[in-house]
């Protein structure tokens, strides 16, 4: 009777953590994206719904596709947290994040092409200070060599950003955009 139970036990954690590993593994990119057209909830899914909000030539026979970018969390200081669809937008931010994105598309090799990266510029207006955050859980990318320089040319670009003059009604925001590398479409002649 023991050994069926421990049997039973045992059968049963297995399955449980195999519908957990299931339900949490990282996707291919086909998948994501079509996650993405069908409304998934999590990270990935939220930083980049719908259709690209632009496609920009990176060179060396890769493109640009990104999102519109989305606000993931606003608050002020405190534990008090306000839900991201009661956030403001900041406006000057968003274009200012999405542009850097754009002008360091040649970051990633035309090898590395139909890959995925979110970008998450955190901006702290008690701080004076925008800092640029890569999650793991928004990326199908997993080249460390490639992740750093891009993240470089990225905070590079938006470590500039004046904070002064932009209207904002919480401390601090996370705004994301994801970035798709794909490959350039070939002509036919």
């Amino acid at each position: 009777m023991r050994g069926q139970l421990a049997a039973a036990l045992l059968l049963g954690a297995g399955l449980l953590g195999s519908g957990i590993y299931l339900w949490r593994h990282p996707r291919s990119v086909a998948e994501a994206q079509a996650g993405e057209s069908g409304g998934t909830s999590d990270i990935a899914g939220a930083a980049s719904s719908g259709s690209p909000r632009s496609s920009v030539d990176a060179g060396a026979g890769l493109f640009i596709a990104l999102s519109e970018p989305r606000i993931l969390g606003c608050h002020d200081r405190g534990v008090r947290i306000t839900p991201a669809d009661q956030c403001d937008h900041l406006s000057p931010v968003e274009k200012a994040l999405s542009n850097a994105v754009e002008q360091s598309a040649a970051c990633v090799p035309s090898s590395l092409s139909g890959t995925t990266i979110q970008y998450v510029a955190d901006v702290s207006f008690s701080r004076h200070k925008v800092s640029l955050l890569l999650p793991r859980s928004g990326r199908s990318m997993h080249d460390h060599k490639v992740l750093l320089s891009c993240a470089s040319a990225i905070r590079g670009a938006i470590a500039t950003l004046a904070l002064e003059g932009i209207d904002h009604e919480h401390a601090r925001y996370k705004i994301s955009v994801t970035a798709t590398y794909r490959p350039a479409p070939t002509t036919g002649g």
